[in-house]
């Protein structure tokens, strides 16, 4: 066989891997859109990466096998650096599937420390909880508790909340401010 018939040869294998490889990201692409609610540009972006970290691979499973881990790594390095937002994830959908068992952890915890960054405001007996709202979890109980229109609420309201907060193993601070008789009075 001549250089050119070899050429020719590679150039074949090439257009097949392409053509064999490229229905295997298809499908990491779709099973990606079903978990990922934030810009379509970005799961692109994300899947380039990872194809471009493979490498060489023996066969079409060893490549799905290094594609898929190199999904995993570029989602959370892109995590870690906030070029993605957790809040963008949809945690239900990801818990059907084995391959995103491992960023679940990771999204729950960006959640958290996002959550550990608020604070309430107590004047009174009253409790501002807008800075709880802004975030993804403490939004998500908040309308599980039917607070989703207000920012002001009771005493009791505010313990419900953070009963279920504490479930979290976490404390929201409170930030007292004094009412207007009570700065009269300290005065």
């Amino acid at each position: 066989m001549n250089m050119s018939d070899k050429n020719r040869v590679n150039e074949v294998n090439e257009v097949n891997e392409v053509n064999e490889v490229k229905p295997i990201i298809e499908s990491f692409k779709e099973e990606f859109q079903q978990i990922f609610l934030g810009n379509k540009s970005k799961i692109d972006q994300v899947l380039q990466n990872a194809k471009g970290l493979v490498g060489e691979y023996l066969n079409l499973e060893d490549f799905k096998r290094k594609f898929s881990l190199n999904l995993l790594k570029e989602i959370t390095t892109m995590l870690k650096a906030e070029e993605i937002n957790h809040t963008d994830f949809f945690l239900e959908n990801m818990r059907e599937n084995v391959l995103w068992q491992p960023l679940i952890k990771l999204i729950l915890a960006k959640r958290i420390e996002e959550l550990k960054q608020c604070k309430v405001l107590k004047k009174g007996k009253k409790y501002n909880i807008s800075g709880l709202k802004e975030t993804y979890l403490g939004k998500l109980v908040a309308d599980k508790l039917g607070f989703t229109r207000r920012t002001i609420i009771s005493d009791q309201e505010y313990e419900k909340l953070i009963s279920i907060i504490k479930k979290l193993k976490y404390e929201i601070p409170v930030i007292i401010q004094p009412t207007q008789t009570e700065i009269f009075f300290e005065n």
